[in-house]
């Protein structure tokens, strides 16, 4: 992938989907390997709560999905492992208003001190607002 692709990272959402969220999102641009029963795939995480986050990969997974993530945070040096769940997806065809491709996995066993790192990096992080 190349650095244009990263840096214009930007996915937003539908009502649908942000009205179900229990935590608020960030905007980060983290790297993010994703591991199926059967593939690798590599993405980027455009935005990310303590409760998920929002992958820009072409690469779309079923919903219900079960995978595994690995990301580093910045300024960090132990990677985060969580297992996720692919909650809803973005397919090329559904882009609109410079939406990214992509998909929304939740959080389903981030352990407690990566919940800590977690919290932390994103504190400082500046919130995604949309329109009611």
């Amino acid at each position: 992938m190349s650095d244009s692709w990263a840096a214009g990272l930007g996915g937003e959402e539908s009502e649908v989907i942000i009205n179900r969220r229990e935590s608020d999102r960030k905007r980060v641009r983290v790297a993010v390997s994703m591991h199926s029963d059967s593939n690798l795939y590599v993405g980027f995480a455009d935005n990310m709560s303590e409760g998920g986050l929002f992958v820009a990969t072409h690469e779309l997974l079923s919903i219900g999905e079960t995978i595994e993530l690995v990301f580093e945070l910045p300024g960090e040096e132990d990677l985060v492992e969580v297992k996720a769940e692919v909650c809803w997806q973005r397919a090329v065809s559904d882009l609109q208003n410079g939406t990214l491709p992509g998909f929304g996995a939740r959080f389903v066993d981030l352990d407690d001190a990566d919940r800590d790192r977690l919290e932390q990096f994103l504190e400082n992080r500046e919130p995604i607002f949309h329109p009611e």
